[in-house]
């Protein structure tokens, strides 16, 4: 409990604070556990609470927890305080960073601290109108440029981020993973046959059975999954704190969906399935976004020669064998 405490004093809502309001506040609610990934606050439902960081990162979107990463927020903030005040659903998405610590705060009990205090309640709501103009104005704006944005980083057949996308926070997210020391996977993913496809049933069906596979990488993809075409008929998955063995049931999980994903062409009429061979690469401390990639590739190809539809995961190999 004078642990807790303490870690309640050292937020930036309770610094200064005496110790019989924390001891208020410890009595009413315990500490959560989010895991990576996990979502704390959406537009999507009303919220009732603050919620203070004891440990851990959290991140800041706007349009949806898989949207470029607005504002990192370390241990010691609070956030929900807008929507709490407003009583209102919260403007933007929380997302658990790494693994967090957090302390939920009901707004009955943030509304009975402040109003013991009258000019410190109106002084609330008056900051808080002014800080809800200038939100509005900065989502706008990042609205602008949200749009612009997509016209460079997004494929425009599949919709998928493209390969400029992937360039600029491969990096950056490979080192953030050796940083935390999680591990980072990503899925080389190939349409098999695929100049074959395009011969017999052409282009344009060609062009439908690849965004049917970015369908169904969007669909089977989690929150904090992301999604690219890579170039052609390649498509990498970059699976943030994900190990060999999640990275293995993502991939399966993909190929099974991709089996069973059924295609039209343009006019509407149904066109033969396809399948994907997949290379799988997890990174370690030594880890480059080349090495990364090149293991990924190398293992794809190895995929390919193992019949296709297959999926690697090794670097090991083996004597051909003749039935």
């Amino acid at each position: 409990m004078i642990q807790l405490a303490q870690e309640l004093a050292n937020t930036e809502l309770f610094r200064d604070v005496p110790e019989g309001t924390l001891n208020l506040v410890l009595e009413q609610a315990v500490p959560m556990e989010l895991a990576p990934g996990a979502i704390l606050l959406t537009p999507e439902r009303d919220n009732h609470h603050v919620y203070l960081l004891l440990s851990g990162t959290l991140s800041l979107h706007f349009d949806s927890p898989n949207s470029p990463e607005i504002r990192e927020l370390p241990a010691g903030v609070s956030v929900g305080e807008m929507s709490v005040i407003d009583d209102g659903p919260p403007s933007a998405y929380i997302v658990a960073k790494t693994a967090c610590r957090v302390f939920p705060v009901h707004k009955n009990l943030l509304g009975a601290l402040v109003d013991s205090n009258p000019v410190a309640r109106n002084l609330l709501r008056l900051m808080n109108q002014w800080i809800k103009a200038n939100t509005r104005r900065i989502v706008q704006d990042r609205m602008r440029i949200s749009e612009l944005t997509d016209q460079a980083n997004i494929d425009a057949l599949t919709g998928l981020y493209n390969r400029r996308w992937l360039n600029n926070v491969l990096a950056r997210l490979l080192e953030q993973a050796q940083k935390d020391g999680l591990p980072l996977t990503i899925l080389l993913i190939d349409v098999d046959h695929f100049k074959k496809y395009n011969d017999t049933q052409g282009h344009q069906s060609g062009d439908c059975a690849l965004i049917a596979l970015s369908e169904v990488l969007k669909t089977t993809a989690r929150p904090y999954d992301f999604p690219t075409r890579y170039g052609g008929e390649e498509f990498l998955v970059l699976l943030q704190n994900t190990d060999l063995e999640g990275g293995v049931a993502v991939a399966e999980r993909i190929q099974k969906a991709v089996r069973m994903k059924s295609i039209s062409n343009p006019d509407g009429e149904p066109i033969p399935g396809i399948t994907a061979s997949i290379g799988l690469a997890t990174s370690d401390a030594s880890s480059t976004v080349e090495s990364l990639i090149e293991t990924a590739d190398v293992r794809l190809y190895r995929a390919k020669k193992d019949g296709r539809d297959c999926l690697c995961h090794t670097s090991m190999t083996f004597p051909e064998i003749t039935l």
